[in-house]
């Protein structure tokens, strides 16, 4: 079958051709412009290059290859074929260049390099196989000089990268005619360190790794490219700031280059600060190469020892222990040199790790050399060279800031030009409670006022922006409608088409109605009834001004300012919104001065009286949270479940029923099994202001985004909401402390650390409790919900801000641990203690489910039939209990706690060396000194 023919009519008009395009003809649109003359094909090109660039949003592969012929065929410069072919699908469609070559070829293009020189200058940020194919395609053809720019860098990666089955990428890189050019430049992109799964033929098995950097190492041996070159190429890429994976990457290609003793020696220099300043897993390969190095007597001991000063002070405390160990090596291979290693060594002494500390004293004390101490003596307490307890003169005070007042609310947006700004601003952001407010208040004041000036204004901007605003596909459909209705708003003020229905249909609904995922989204339906009301009521029922705008960027309404809008209102004879006024109610304090509610008696309308209502009723009240633990249902037909935790907590609360709180909000109930709640919340960080006086009330709402974060692969959740908890009003309940708990165990660092600044926050605040916190952890580590070890490396910095505060918190995870380590597992099955019997061994004598405190396996209340942890047949001590041990021994010593810790005492008069048993005796003697 022969793919072009003839085509037998005469020429063809710019209908026909159209229709061909559209229905992905490309051989038929070959044969039908062979014919034509450069008039014809001209007035065809004007009618190409015009159609708009929304033609169409998808293209199937024959329709971009007819476009791409239909270009090259009529279009009458590079710049207008280049034009038609990027609106067309040349993205993410594949085009066939043979089709495409041969019209060039029918019409004889001059321009065919200009062509391939333009895509190349589009290529697309990320880039795609597609558009790089066709592209590099053109160059080939037209024999112009390959392009050097980092797009098509990138793309050629991608395409070596992306492997036929019988392939590899070696083979990809002997073949392509442009490896010589960008070979080179491709070691400054991370690309060339992406992991690959390349075929291995001869073991018939995909493989994951660097595959391109692997393949260069096959070119460096067989000649093709400059060994030196490539290892000083690695070399500046592993100097620089670059992705974890990138690093990891070209560490591995350090290792399979295998650099002899004579290139470190002449390279020492940039081994050295790779020790001195990288990345960990970087560092640690220059460390074993320089002492490869040393032991061949090719490195300068000054230099080494100068470095050493550097590395001693990294918080990686692996990398710091070998390094001691490399020193000490050294100082008895050269005893002359002893007293200078020594020196060097001393700088460990004030390590933020114990066992660092302790191992350099040991060395100082043990070869004489404890003059180098200097005036690190009293952070060892006495006990140099021991695991001792290490005491300070003075006990070290918590800096805590306490309680902060919430930052005022900025300065309304005063015009249409300065709101057309802000809103040009959310293009793409995140959903943030200030500019939300801003927005939203400024937008129903101005159509109030000039609805024709805030028309003329947002017009440009909406038809710019608009699309983009809140209609993020990845989100939950809640999520999408939440910013749908944001946009609809602003699309109305701007006389845009909006659709009317979907608010509507929300308006009459109750927060409860919008659940999606998350049993717990009645925040997210008051933001959703009150979006979809400023919608509805926009232009129907124009208001001179919202009534619940926050003053405070937490969502805090101030009482005073509530009863003086309300009072405008009466003045000037208008109605407060319905949605609006609830919001507005939910975001006053709980306890509001006495002025205030005399000054709000004075009003006369029915939204006065339903403040006075409201403040007389004492608002939402003050509900008692407690925290139950939900299983996962154990199948169901066609899912699979696994994927989900065992277990994981919820907040539960039913306090009595107001007629006054039209939803309920701090009426809670936990779903009967685990939740999949793995949708994206965009909107959560809004959340906190619709009701932030209830701190415990929040933290339940956002309790499964938070866990999400920690027991849930591949980042599903957000721990870095939890700063937002810190700032609202109420108390500091189980809640709060569940999913602080959860993010100080979080998978991703930032999370963590977000986390942490929540705690250190709240651990300030009256009613605090850091034992509670500390039962939590032990609960969730000692069922395997998280990793203890992660949450252990933020207490430690907690340590250094806050001892004392961090002292109980680590007790209260220690007494939820320890006695599990010291307690034998009965023989035969597991059996199920009682509820008081679970948790007898909790601080505080209670039962879990009400405040969080007990071991492992305590206070399985919902879900759980009656499951418990104990009784097992074994037991595995949680990864980070010797680092949570060393923490609480720092945290006691510079605090000047004592006291006792249930287990401590069993576990450290146990025999042996083991870290368990040796931080158990440090903390035993610490907190029994004196």
């Amino acid at each position: 079958m022969k793919l072009f023919g003839r085509r037998p009519s005469g020429p063809i008009d710019w209908p026909a051709l159209h229709t061909l395009l559209q229905q992905g003809k490309f051989a038929a649109t070959v044969d039908a412009l062979r014919d034509l003359d450069e008039t014809q094909r001209a007035e065809l090109g004007k009618r190409l290059v015009a159609l708009p660039r929304d033609a169409g949003s998808w293209f199937n592969e024959k329709e971009a290859t007819a476009y791409a012929v239909a270009a090259v065929g009529c279009a009458s410069t590079a710049a207008k074929a280049a034009t038609v072919i990027t609106r067309h699908g040349w993205r993410w469609s594949t085009i066939l260049t043979p089709p495409v070559l041969r019209a060039a070829a029918d019409r004889g293009v001059p321009w065919l390099g200009a062509l391939g020189t333009r895509l190349a200058d589009q290529l697309p940020r990320d880039p795609t196989i597609a558009s790089w194919r066709l592209t590099a395609d053109l160059l080939l053809a037209a024999g112009v000089p390959t392009p050097t720019s980092e797009r098509f860098v990138d793309g050629w990666l991608l395409s070596v990268r992306i492997t036929q089955r019988d392939k590899t990428v070696l083979d990809e890189l002997r073949a392509s005619p442009f490896t010589d050019t960008l070979l080179p430049l491709a070691f400054e992109r991370d690309a060339i360190a992406a992991a690959v799964g390349a075929y291995d033929p001869v073991t018939r098995e995909w493989r994951a790794g660097p595959g391109v950097l692997l393949a260069v190492a096959a070119l460096i041996d067989e000649g093709r490219f400059e060994r030196a070159t490539a290892l000083d190429r690695c070399l500046d890429m592993l100097l620089g700031t670059h992705p974890k994976m990138v690093l990891h990457g070209f560490v591995q290609f350090h290792d399979v280059l295998a650099p002899t003793g004579a290139e470190v020696a002449d390279r020492a220099t940039i081994y050295l600060k790779l020790l001195a300043d990288a990345l960990g897993p970087v560092a640690t390969m220059a460390q074993k190469v320089l002492k490869d190095a040393d032991a061949a007597g090719t490195l300068e001991l000054e230099s080494l020892l100068d470095t050493s000063r550097t590395v001693l002070g990294r918080s990686e405390k692996g990398l710091v222990k070998a390094q001691l160990i490399w020193l000490e090596k050294l100082a008895k291979r050269l005893p002359a040199r002893a007293a200078e290693i020594a020196e060097v060594i001393a700088v460990a002494v004030e390590h933020p790790d114990v066992q660092v500390r302790d191992r350099a004293a040991a060395f100082l004390t043990r070869h004489g050399h404890a003059g180098a101490l200097g005036g690190h003596v009293g952070l060892l307490g006495g006990h140099v060279g021991l695991p001792g307890a290490a005491q300070v003169a003075e006990p070290v005070p918590d800096l805590l800031p306490g309680l902060v007042a919430a930052a005022d609310m900025p300065e309304p947006i005063a015009s249409p030009d300065e709101l057309a700004e802000e809103v040009a601003a959310l293009d793409q952001a995140d959903w943030q409670t200030v500019p939300v407010e801003r927005v939203l208040a400024a937008l129903v004041r101005l159509h109030a006022g000039d609805p024709i000036a805030l028309r003329a204004a947002l017009a440009p901007v909406m038809q710019r922006v608009g699309p983009r605003i809140g209609t993020q596909w990845w989100a939950a459909d809640s999520h999408r409608d939440a910013g749908a209705l944001f946009t609809a708003a602003l699309n109305r003020a701007a006389g845009l088409p909006f659709v009317l229905a979907e608010a509507t249909r929300a308006l009459r609904g109750t927060p409860a109605d919008v659940r999606v995922g998350n049993p717990y989204m009645k925040l997210h339906g008051v933001l959703t009834l009150r979006l979809a009301e400023v919608v509805v009521r926009l232009s129907t029922e124009p208001v001179p001004a919202l009534v619940a705008t926050p003053t405070q960027v937490n969502g805090l309404l101030d009482p005073a300012a509530l009863v003086e809008r309300l009072a405008r209102a009466e003045r000037e004879g208008w109605q407060p919104w319905k949605q609006d006024l609830h919001q507005a109610l939910y975001r006053l304090p709980l306890d509001v001065d006495a002025d205030v509610l005399r000054q709000a008696r004075t009003l006369r309308s029915d939204a006065g009286r339903t403040l006075v209502e409201w403040l007389d009723a004492g608002g939402t009240g003050r509900p008692e949270l407690r925290v139950v633990r939900v299983h996962r249902q154990t199948a169901e037909r066609g899912r699979n479940l696994d994927w989900l935790p065992a277990s994981r907590f919820y907040a539960a609360s039913a306090p009595a029923r107001s007629a006054l709180d039209p939803y309920w909000l701090t009426d809670l109930t936990p779903p009967p099994v685990v939740n999949a709640d793995i949708r994206s919340h965009e909107w959560a960080a809004v959340w906190p202001s619709v009701l932030p006086s209830q701190r415990e009330v929040v933290a339940a709402c956002l309790l499964p985004v938070i866990a999400s974060a920690t027991d849930i692969e591949h980042h599903r959740g957000d721990a870095r909401l939890l700063p937002l908890l810190a700032e609202l009003g109420g108390p500091v309940g189980p809640v709060t402390l569940t999913a602080i708990a959860y993010g100080l165990a979080a998978a991703e660092a930032d999370q963590r650390i977000a986390a942490l600044d929540a705690l250190v926050a709240v651990g300030g605040l009256d009613g605090f409790d850091g034992g509670e916190l500390g039962a939590q952890l032990a609960r969730l580590a000692g069922t395997k919900l998280i990793v203890l070890s992660r949450a252990v490396t933020q207490l430690e910095e907690a340590s250094r801000i806050a001892p004392a505060m961090t002292w109980q918190v680590a007790a209260g995870a220690l007494a939820g641990l320890l006695p599990a380590e010291h307690t034998r597992p009965s023989p035969g099955p597991a059996t199920t203690p009682a509820a008081g019997g679970a948790a007898a061994t909790s601080a505080a004598g209670g039962a879990v489910g009400a405040s969080g405190r007990g071991g492992p396996g305590a206070g399985d209340a919902v879900g759980s039939g009656g499951r418990s942890a104990r009784g097992r047949s074994g037991h595995v001590t949680p990864r980070g209990l010797p680092d949570l041990l060393t923490v609480a021994s720092t945290a006691a010593a510079a605090s000047g706690s004592r006291g006792d810790v249930a287990g401590l005492a069993e576990l450290a008069a146990r025999t042996g060396s083991t870290r368990l048993v040796v931080e158990a005796k440090r903390l035993h003697r610490t907190l029994t000194a004196g």
